[in-house]
């Protein structure tokens, strides 16, 4: 049963997702991330991070760095940040399903 679940919230999470860019929401929420990490100074971060990380690693693919950094990455984003972005999501959540 737990696979047939999987199968319906992966359904469900698609169809959210294409409504969300059909009306511009994704759009929307995806730019108010970018500027509060570019604000917060997470982005510039990130991007030196990379790279030195490419400096010292000659050769590596982009794939590569990406794995390397990306942890580290995602569990340095501000906690405000997640929780407005998180707040953004289920506004929009709310203002789709009917009570």
């Amino acid at each position: 049963m737990p696979a047939r679940n999987e199968g319906r919230h992966d359904y469900l999470f698609a169809q959210l997702r294409r409504r969300m860019a059909e009306s511009g929401e994704w759009d929307r929420i995806y730019a108010q991330l970018r500027q509060e990490l570019k604000e917060c100074g997470w982005r510039d971060d990130f991007k030196n991070r990379s790279k030195e990380g490419a400096r010292k690693s000659e050769g590596i693919t982009f794939e590569a760095l990406m794995d390397t950094h990306r942890p580290q990455a995602e569990g340095e984003v501000p906690q405000a940040v997640k929780q407005n972005i998180k707040n953004m999501i289920k506004r929009y959540l709310d203002s789709q399903i009917e009570p």
